[in-house]
C-alpha cells in the first residue's frame, strides 16, 4: 500500500514568506495529504497570525487543516473556549500539545486532549522515540503517552529522529505497554545543518557520527537538498517495509524536497481544484 503523508507548516513572519508558503501549500495538495497542520506563532495558538494562517491554507486546499494548541499557557475555560471556536470553524482534527510546561497557568495536556474530543476533533498528540528530554525516565515518558491516549488521543506524530530503528523499537516499547493509538514517524529534511544540530540538541534527537559527517559534508559542498531527500527517502522506506504506513513531514515551508520524497514513496500527484469560498 503506497504511504499516506501530512504536512507541517508555520505562520510566515514577511510578505515574501507569506507567498513561499502559499507556494508550498499549492504544491504539496496534490499529494492528497491526509491533513495539513499549522504550528503557533509565537504567543500560543490563538494569536491572530496563526489565526490567518490557517484561513490561508484551508481556502488552498481541501484537506483538512490541523491547528496546533498548546496547553501550557492557558486556563481550561480558555482552552474550551479555543476549541470550541474551532469545531464551530469546521475544524475536525488539531495536534494537542504541552507547549512551555513552565507557564503559571499551565494546563495538562490531557484536559486539551479531552476538551478536544469531547468537541468532535480528533486530537492528535506529540510522542519522542528517545525519551521526552525532560522525562524522569522512558518509563513516565510512556505512561505520558498512554495517558494522553486514554484521555481521547487518536494519533500520535514523533518527534524527529535519524534512524529508522529508533521509530521501531519505540513502536515496540509502546505496544509492550498498552499503547495502540497510531505512530505517526515525524520526518525532517535537513537542509540546513547548522539550525539541525541545534534542534537535535534541545529536543534530545540523536545524529549517529557518520551521518552527521555526511550532513556536514553535504552542507560544505552545496549538496544539502540531495543529502536530505536521500537520507530521508532511504529511512521511509525501510519503516514502509516495517509496516508504517503513515508519515509526517516537517516541512520548514519548502515543497521542494518533501515533494521529492512523496514522489520516491510512490504517491501519485493530482492536481486538485482550487477550493472556492
Amino acid at each position: 500500500m503506497t504511504p499516506r503523508f501530512s504536512f507541517e507548516f508555520f505562520p510566515p513572519k514577511s510578505v515574501k514568506a507569506a507567498f513561499r508558503l502559499a507556494s508550498s501549500v499549492d504544491t504539496l495538495k496534490g499529494f492528497n495529504p491526509a491533513f495539513m497542520s499549522v504550528t503557533c506563532g509565537t504567543g500560543g495558538g490563538s494569536n491572530a497570525l496563526t489565526q490567518q494562517t490557517i484561513q490561508a491554507v484551508a481556502q488552498q486546499t481541501a484537506c483538512p487543516v490541523a491547528p496546533h494548541i498548546t496547553s501550557g499557557a492557558a486556563t481550561v475555560m480558555d482552552l474550551k473556549s479555543q476549541v470550541k471556536s474551532y469545531a464551530k470553524d469546521g475544524i475536525t482534527t488539531a495536534l494537542a500539545l504541552r507547549g512551555d510546561a513552565g507557564a503559571t497557568k499551565s494546563t495538562p495536556v490531557t484536559d486539551l486532549v479531552r476538551t478536544l474530543a469531547t468537541n468532535g476533533i480528533a486530537p492528535i498528540v506529540a510522542a519522542y522515540p528517545e525519551t521526552h528530554p525532560k522525562a524522569a525516565s522512558p518509563l513516565s515518558d510512556l505512561d505520558a503517552l498512554k495517558a494522553k491516549q486514554d484521555a481521547g488521543a487518536t494519533a500520535a506524530i514523533t518527534q524527529f529522529f535519524f534512524e529508522a530503528d529508533m521509530f521501531l523499537r519505540f513502536r515496540d516499547r509502546c505496544v509492550a505497554h498498552g499503547i495502540t493509538l497510531d505512530l505517526i514517524p515525524g520526518i525532517l529534511p535537513v537542509t540546513d545543518w547548522a539550525a539541525t544540530q541545534r534542534m537535535a540538541e534541545m529536543c534530545g534527537t540523536t545524529i549517529a557520527p557518520d551521518l552527521a559527517e555526511g550532513f556536514a559534508r553535504a552542507d560544505r559542498e552545496n549538496r544539502a537538498a540531495l543529502m536530505a531527500t536521500a537520507q530521508a527517502c532511504e529511512m521511509c522506506d525501510t519503516l514502509h517495509k516495517a509496516g508504517v504506513e503513515s508519515f509526517h513531514i516537517y516541512t520548514l515551508n519548502k515543497a521542494s524536497i518533501p515533494a521529492a520524497i512523496c514522489a520516491a514513496m510512490g504517491s501519485t500527484y493530482d492536481i486538485p481544484l482550487r477550493k472556492v469560498a
